[in-house]
């Protein structure tokens, strides 16, 4: 009987998990939208550097079940894509959420596994990023993101040095 139940068990978790749909790192707004229907918010999403404020893009946030999607789109892509949801994070959803923002490349984790409990890191080879804590959930930034920043920041810079003097 206690079999049965595991096997049960296993198996809700398993659908639960393959009807839950991710968004991906570099779709369109449109993709996203077609995913997970119209977004439930938007906003704009900058950078902030040499006391300007550089608009990178919108910002999309959806809802599914019990999940919560933030997108941050740069040129019509979703570069930086977070994932919320109450209670604990089962490895098989924190695998899921990796494996559909791998963009045909692996992981690795990059972590201290002493502190694997509150918060884990993994690391892409074209430098992406993960980072999954306990208490926010789970962040994946494309490396692209930190390009466009990087090129947002150094505009403000050279916009700050072209002002004259007073």
């Amino acid at each position: 009987m206690k079999g049965s139940l595991a096997i049960l068990a296993m198996g809700v978790v398993a659908l639960a998990l393959a009807t839950l749909a991710h968004a991906r790192l570099g779709e369109s707004e449109k993709e996203l939208i077609t995913r997970f229907g119209e977004p439930v918010a938007r906003s704009k999403h900058s950078v902030h550097a040499q006391g300007k404020t550089q608009e990178l893009g919108p910002t999309l946030f959806f809802r599914q079940g019990d999940w919560r999607i933030k997108c941050d789109l740069i040129e019509g892509r979703c570069h930086r894509i977070s994932y919320v949801k109450p209670g604990v994070w089962i490895e098989e959803q924190i695998q899921l959420v990796l494996g559909t923002n791998s963009q045909g490349t692996a992981w690795t984790e990059t972590g201290k596994p002493d502190a694997a409990k509150f918060k884990r890191t993994w690391l892409r080879a074209d430098a992406s990023t993960a980072e999954w804590s306990k208490v926010s959930g789970m962040t994946i930034v494309w490396d692209e993101y930190n390009k466009a920043k990087a090129a947002a920041e150094l505009t403000a810079k050279l916009e700050a040095g072209l002002k004259p003097k007073p």
